[in-house]
């Protein structure tokens, strides 16, 4: 019985029926593929379309600038830094947190755009940790230095460590080079020449008194005098992980900080 019926609707339907079946659904085919690709090569930032991309050789590469030609975008001290991302550390901004640090990584990845600029960080930094990066990292090979902001709070005083913290990402071919820094030294990062810019926000201590934590990477590569008779050749990641837990520092501060 339920045969005869399926034979009596086919034999109902006109004969271009099943061509404009056939073609509907093709075309919803064609429409879903077209907006899952846009999808994919819009958002390079999220693991899985990452992946997808380098399968097909097609995935972004930070592209190589100096700190003449590196992209244009603003520059901001410790105390900006803190006035601008203290706020994300409420729970109620936590989806506009997710959002912007989304938005700079995908601007990293695609090497900015006039819609998309970097944001640079400036100012002095106390070095308080150095630890070599792995594969499981977002950047590799290189080394990431975890360094606290010095801000002087009036000309009487001397400059004393303030609640910004930075994981500033050094991609580099030389093994030995996180050997050159210790715990204690004093970084001076400028927007030229050291182009370091924001990946990724977030947060320690409590809501009430959030300590900023950036992950910063340069975009612009070549050498850099480190001391007397030393010289760091950065250069563009050659592998990268986006699935890579950030920030790559998660223990607590040392005592005293």
């Amino acid at each position: 019985m339920a045969r005869s019926k399926i034979a009596d609707f086919a034999r109902k339907r006109p004969p271009y029926f099943w061509w404009l079946l056939a073609h509907a659904l093709a075309i919803c085919f064609s429409t879903v593929s077209w907006i899952l690709s846009l999808f994919i090569f819009n958002n390079p930032e999220l693991p899985q379309n990452y992946n997808i991309l380098k399968k097909i050789g097609r995935a972004p590469v930070p592209q190589s600038f100096t700190a003449l030609d590196a992209p244009q975008g603003e520059s901001i001290r410790p105390e900006t830094i803190y006035r601008n991302y203290a706020l994300y550390a409420l729970p109620t901004n936590r989806k506009k947190l997710t959002k912007t640090n989304s938005r700079l990584l995908r601007a990293y990845l695609q090497s900015y755009t006039e819609d998309e600029k970097p944001t640079y960080i400036e100012g002095n930094y106390r070095i308080l940790q150095i630890r070599p990066l792995v594969e499981t990292d977002i950047l590799f090979p290189g080394f990431s230095i975890r360094a606290q902001a010095l801000v002087q709070p009036d000309k009487l005083r001397p400059p004393g460590p303030y609640p910004v913290l930075i994981e500033y990402l050094y991609p580099c071919d030389n093994k030995a080079a996180f050997t050159w820094f210790k715990p204690g030294d004093l970084l001076n990062i400028q927007k030229i020449p050291n182009c370091a810019t924001i990946l990724h926000i977030s947060h320690l201590g409590t809501v009430d008194e959030p300590i900023i934590n950036l992950t910063v990477a340069p975009v612009a590569y070549g050498d850099y005098k480190i001391g007397e008779n030393r010289t760091l050749s950065i250069s563009p990641p050659t592998k990268l992980n986006l699935s890579a837990t950030m920030p790559l520092f998660s223990e607590a501060l040392p005592a005293g900080h």
